[in-house]
């Protein structure tokens, strides 16, 4: 038995192959996206459609990294990359309350 793709628009296909392309390609959605001169929102609403139509899969593994804190930074600059494709850098200190807080929005962000 064959398996039953939904029939695609010409943009849908489009977004497939970009999608696809991103995947193989190791780099993140924002970073993909700017390579290509392409609006990384554009893409998460290609992604989307797609997983509404059961093209992709709608479950994207989590990526957690062991990390090492030290007490004293080498340097007060700091830069924290989500796997949404938003970055967040800023120089300074910060507490854990206020970091925690930009995180929690940031990794909301489609």
């Amino acid at each position: 038995m064959q398996n039953m793709i939904p029939a695609l628009t010409e943009r849908q296909r489009y977004w497939l192959e970009h999608i696809q392309a991103c995947e193989a390609s190791g780099m993140s959605m924002a970073e993909y996206a700017a390579s290509k001169g392409i609006a990384v929102r554009a893409m998460y609403s290609g992604r989307k459609t797609l997983v509404q139509k059961g093209v992709l899969s709608s479950a994207q593994p989590t990526q957690f990294q062991r990390v090492q804190v030290i007490e004293t930074p080498v340097s007060n600059q700091w830069r924290i990359g989500l796997p949404n494709g938003v970055s967040v850098a800023f120089t300074g200190e910060v507490d854990a309350r206020s970091l925690s807080t930009v995180l929690d929005v940031s990794s909301s962000i489609e």
